[in-house]
């Protein structure tokens, strides 16, 4: 890899590709299981999109409360597999054995899944929550009256897209989801571990670059995408012309031409990544009417956790809604584990798949504020 300034690339090989894997995940659901456990397929209505799924439910008599899981943003499986971790179904085993329907998803082109990936945004994904919801309706054994979503990471960011297609949800729990645009949340990500190799005032520049870069795409998420490749080589030509050598050479700015620059960010002009960084979720929170739970982790490096809860509040005051419950989590990480490197590079490192207190704070808000209604 040349030096010519892959400051983001090495960012994600220090938080994920070092990272020692265990193969002792103690909380992965194991069979036999005291419910049912439904292996199902289904359509959408042009049947553009075919979707795999595994429903689980009680033994008991229902009909039962169900929520829809949501993956975080990249292509996951219903388990939401990461690192050997399946926290989808730990949550999922969690909440059936406690009376709740769970529902869990492959996403497109992944296990049992088809549809079109390359050209697909969260508008497209929240459709896609909203067939699975059509699907529940067919089911007897789903009370169709209390069909809520969780959704993790992107997922808490598609919910309220969701509610906005399906005003008749039942629920919305947010696990780390956005209350921030995808710029804003990107521009941390993409910066702050440069801190470990960069000084106070190359970092403040690179920071200024980045923030351009990301803007560019956010002022204008419909632009063709070769005049927006233009705009970015731009930012970049004109950046290196306010810098100091002493900055360039700290970056490496100064071998790095406007195309090896852009071949760097070429991942920000797909649409589903151009639409995540232009997209507020103010607008989509400020419709939700539904009870809400929205819980982030103190440690996550992902989606800070009091910027996004705040924002997530702030939306859901305007909207008017009382029935709003956010909770930091102290010590956890973005995937709820409990943390003590707190890097991306230690997720795969930790037995522990899920939170047990955020588990269980999700099972008492369900039981309160759904099952008794």
């Amino acid at each position: 890899m040349n030096k010519l300034f892959y400051i983001v690339v090495y960012t994600f090989l220090v938080q994920f590709s070092f990272a020692q894997i265990s193969s002792n995940r103690p909380q992965t659901p194991k069979a036999p299981f005291n419910y049912n456990t439904d292996s199902v397929e289904y359509d959408n209505a042009d049947k553009t999109v075919h979707l795999g799924a595994t429903l689980t439910y009680p033994k008991t008599k229902g009909p039962f409360a169900v929520a829809v899981m949501i993956t975080g943003s990249g292509l996951q499986d219903r388990d939401e597999t990461i690192f050997n971790h399946k926290p989808f179904a730990v949550i999922a085993d969690y909440l059936t054995n406690r009376g709740i329907a769970v529902l869990r998803v492959d996403d497109r082109m992944i296990g049992k899944s088809k549809g079109d990936v390359k050209n697909a945004t969260s508008q497209d994904f929240a459709d896609d929550v909203i067939t699975s919801i059509n699907y529940l309706l067919t089911r007897k054994e789903i009370d169709k009256n209390k069909i809520g979503v969780i959704g993790h990471s992107e997922g808490g960011f598609i919910a309220p897209i969701v509610y906005t297609k399906y005003p008749k949800l039942a629920f919305i729990i947010s696990l780390a989801g956005t209350g921030v645009s995808g710029a804003t949340l990107l521009e941390k990500q993409l910066t702050n571990p440069s801190k470990m190799f960069l000084n106070e005032h190359s970092f403040n520049a690179y920071c200024v670059l980045i923030k351009k870069t990301l803007q560019t795409v956010y002022n204008n998420p419909a632009k063709n995408d070769s005049l927006t490749a233009n705009d970015i080589k731009d930012v970049y030509t004109e950046w290196k012309k306010e810098q100091p050598d002493s900055i360039l050479i700290a970056t490496h700015a100064n071998i790095a031409t406007p195309e090896m620059y852009l071949t760097q960010f070429k991942f920000l002009l797909t649409p589903w990544m151009r639409y995540f960084i232009a997209t507020e979720p103010g607008p989509f929170w400020r419709k939700v009417q539904c009870p809400v739970l929205a819980l982030n982790g103190e440690k996550d490096i992902q989606v800070y956790a009091e910027e996004n809860t705040s924002a997530i509040a702030a939306s859901l005051q305007k909207a008017n809604n009382k029935n709003v419950t956010i909770k930091i989590f102290p010590q956890l990480n973005h995937l709820f584990q409990h943390c003590k490197e707190c890097t991306g590079a230690e997720y795969g490192k930790l037995e522990e798949s899920f939170s047990p207190e955020v588990l269980d704070t999700i099972n008492s808000w369900l039981q309160e504020n759904i099952l008794q209604k």
